[in-house]
This record gives C-alpha cells, sequence and structure tokens, in this order.
C-alpha cells in the first residue's frame, strides 16, 4: 500500500477512537505515535476532528512538506517553536484534548484551560495492524531468522560470546536490518550466565552447556523478536528435559491462542505449567511487536486486554535456576480468525 494511503487509514483508526471518546483534538508527543500517524520520525502532531499541525525541526520541514503534497496528505507541516504551539493549542476550540502521555499534558495544560485527557488511543489503533504493517514485521521476521541461523553456525566451544554477537550482528545489518530492536543489541549467554534474564554478551568462551540467544531486526521501523536456546557438547538429562519441556510449552501456548481470549489467561496457562512442573515464571509470557519492540498486548498476569485478530505479539515462556542454568524459547507470531500464524 502507498505510503499515503497507508498513513491516512492510520489516522482514520485513531480519529474513530477521537470520536468514541469526544475529543476534538489530540496531541502527539511519542515518537512511535507520531511516526504511526504522520510517516516522520521526530515531531510533534495535534491532530483535529479537520486536519491536523506537524511540528519538525526546520532542517525537515522542506523534507515533510514535499513528501505530504506528492501523496496529499492533510497536514499542515510547521517549524517545531514553542510559541506557535502554545498559540495553536490555546486557540482551539474544543471542549477536550487528549494528550497521549503526562508529558504532553504538562505542555498542554500550560497554555489552555480545557479539560485534557490523557489516553492511549494510538497504542490501542497500533496493537492490531494492518496488512501493510504485518507485512513489514514478516520481512523483519525473516532478517531475524537468518540472523539466528547464523548464530547456530557459529556457537561452537571456545568461541567468545561477543564474537558469536559480532557474526550475528554483521548478519542482521548485511540482510537489511535498520538497527538492534534493544538498545545494547542482541542478548546472548552460555553456562551458568544462561539463568540471567538479560544477561549482556561477554569475552567469555562458549563451554559445554546451553546458551540463550535473543534477537531480532528493524525493517522500515518494525520490530522483530526470537529466542532460541541452544545445547553445546553433552548436555545433562535436566538440561534436555528443561529444554523440551519450555519448547514444547511455547508451542502449546501458541497453538492454544484464539481472538476473544485475554492476556492474562495466556500468562495463566504458562504460569500454571511451568509451576505444575516444580519452577517458577520470572517474567511475562509475551508482548506486542511493532513500531517498538515491547507494546500493546501486553502478557501479564491482570491485563484484561482482548486479543484481536491481526495482532502481533511474542510467546516466551522460560525456566532460569539459580546457580544453574536458563531457558527460553520465544515466537513472533501473527493472530489470524483461526489462531496465530508463527513468524519467527
Amino acid at each position: 500500500m502507498p505510503l499515503g494511503a497507508e498513513l491516512r487509514l492510520h489516522e482514520r483508526r485513531v480519529r474513530d477512537l477521537m470520536a468514541e471518546r469526544g475529543l476534538g483534538a489530540f496531541y502527539v508527543s511519542k515518537e512511535a505515535d507520531v511516526r504511526y500517524l504522520t510517516g516522520a520520525e521526530t515531531g510533534r502532531l495535534l491532530l483535529t476532528s479537520k486536519g491536523g499541525v506537524l511540528w519538525v525541526k526546520d532542517f525537515y520541514k522542506e523534507l515533510y512538506d514535499s513528501i505530504y503534497e506528492s501523496r496529499g496528505y492533510p497536514f499542515d507541516v510547521r517549524v517545531q517553536d514553542k510559541d506557535d504551539v502554545k498559540r495553536t493549542l490555546r486557540g482551539l476550540r474544543q471542549k477536550a484534548i487528549g494528550v497521549s502521555s503526562y508529558d504532553a499534558a504538562a505542555v498542554v495544560r500550560k497554555v489552555s484551560r480545557k479539560r485534557t485527557d490523557v489516553v492511549d488511543l494510538v497504542k490501542s489503533a497500533r496493537a492490531v495492524k494492518t496488512k501493510c504493517e504485518v507485512e513489514l514485521i514478516r520481512r523483519s521476521c525473516g532478517i531475524a531468522k537468518a540472523g539466528m541461523r547464523r548464530a547456530r553456525e557459529v556457537i561452537r566451544p571456545g568461541v567468545r560470546e561477543l564474537d558469536v554477537v559480532a557474526e550475528v550482528e554483521g548478519e542482521l545489518r548485511r540482510r537489511g536490518s535498520e538497527k538492534p530492536p534493544f538498545g545494547d543489541g542482541m542478548l546472548l549467554a552460555s553456562g551458568a550466565r544462561s539463568c540471567d534474564i538479560h544477561a549482556r554478551p561477554t569475552l567469555k568462551g562458549i563451554r559445554r552447556g546451553l546458551v540463550v540467544v535473543d534477537l531480532g531486526a528493524t525493517y522500515k521501523g518494525y520490530f522483530s523478536d526470537m529466542t532460541r536456546t541452544f545445547g553445546v557438547g553433552r548436555l545433562s538429562a535436566r538440561e534436555r528435559d528443561v529444554m523440551d519441556f519450555v519448547r514444547s510449552l511455547k508451542d502449546d501456548a501458541i497453538d492454544g491462542i484464539m481472538p476473544g481470549q485475554l492476556c492474562c489467561d495466556v500468562h495463566k496457562f504458562v504460569d500454571d505449567r511451568i509451576k505444575a512442573n516444580g519452577y517458577k515464571f520470572h517474567h511475562l509470557s509475551g508482548h506486542g511487536v511493532g513500531l517498538e519492540i515491547h507494546e500493546s498486548p501486553s502478557f501479564s498476569p491482570d491485563s484484561k486486554v482482548k486479543l484481536e485478530r491481526n495482532m502481533v505479539f511474542t510467546v516466551e515462556p522460560g525456566i532460569y535456576l539459580p546457580h544453574g542454568f536458563g531457558v527460553r524459547f520465544e515466537d513472533t507470531v501473527l493472530l489470524t480468525g483461526g489462531g496465530c500464524v508463527r513468524l519467527t
């Protein structure tokens, strides 16, 4: 779908949510939300019932002016200027103004006495992906899978963790990943360090045991996320049993997810199975993936969010034994009317 048509689809989704909330204006400051609505990677946006204003740094104004003009996208692009933002917000005639964050609320409340509602309208819209977004995530997942294949090839006894990471992240870049989904790059931990959920790679050489690899890619702004646990050398019976259990649990959880389920019920399924096998579960069982690596929906114990068709999210059970080892398997999946389709 052409950029302009796709962005107008995003815009209509948010405008519909604005109408449901009785909001005539919506001020957006979060970068991922601005990008979702405008395609711009930076800036501030005021969306009204009839149009909108996008404030960007002067360096970008001419660029976005030409893009919107050529594709008929209805935003007035202005240089980001505090006084202009204040004047525009102060001049709004709407009774209520929606804002995307408490930081944005502080900006609006300084210049307007109108009712200001902090609402996650864009977050809600972004949770259900369009066909175009699904395809971009699918491409991102393809890059991630290539990176994981490279990890499988280079993980060997004696190879340093950071040398594996260098090879894998190089492969991800060569395949077209724009940046690591995680701020500091992919996660990799071997041996006893694999029980650390967020262990960073070190200069330590890989030895007999388990290696947890958590990586992803970014394609045209859209993320992917996957985790695998590899065995190096001869594994103990317990290591093999835990690996087989977590891998099967991940697959069983994915196979059981259908539209209409609550996120908390998915988490409970994973948590109950882990506890029934005598272990503890130490993190969420999954999260949404899109313009951010962690977005809605969130599979937490208290999340009452209902899963919908065309949501994209991860499922990632894990078991971590202090002073022993850790195992985690994770896939990015697309929820369809008939269940989940694995993208990784």
